[in-house]
């Protein structure tokens, strides 16, 4: 389960541009969007069960980036949402720096842990680049942006 294989990411599910107030907010946005796009059932406890994962420990990581994620019974299809924020966002993170790149993993309750094992291993691969991650900071192209990481997922 790669994000080649076109089932991982779903370019309606990256938001390239927003400007959000709080980590609550960023998940907010992605759960209505993975709700508009078919992918969750109930945004609300899709949204419960990903802060319920979070108050387990930090899902930021270094360099900007975050994972957070959500297993649940809502989740239809395992997948990840992704969004960029034009501003600074405080999220409890292993360099304590702000955070402007979410990578929302959803997965359902059935099968959880090897799907989550398997999106977040090609996720890493593509994110453990600092050339990439300046590429994924940057680009305007939703397109373009999931392009970069099926062509560095197994560098």
């Amino acid at each position: 389960m790669s994000v080649k294989n076109n089932s991982i990411i779903d370019v309606r599910n990256v938001v390239l541009n927003a400007t959000v107030k709080s980590k609550k907010e960023a998940l907010r946005y992605l759960c209505n969007l993975l709700e508009e796009n078919g992918y969750i059932t109930n945004k609300n406890i899709f949204l419960e069960d990903v802060l319920r994962r979070e108050t387990i420990g930090p899902t930021g990581m270094e360099n900007g980036i975050a994972i957070p994620h959500g297993e649940s019974e809502v989740a239809k299809v395992a997948t990840i949402a992704v969004l960029r924020t034009e501003n600074d966002l405080v999220w409890e993170s292993l360099d304590k720096k702000p955070i402007h790149l979410i990578f929302l993993m959803v997965v359902p309750s059935t099968n959880r842990n090897v799907q989550q094992l398997k999106m977040l291993s090609h996720l890493s691969a593509a994110l453990t680049h600092p050339e990439v991650q300046t590429k994924l900071l940057n680009e305007t192209s939703r397109n373009r942006f999931k392009k970069i990481l099926e062509e560095n997922e197994e560098k």
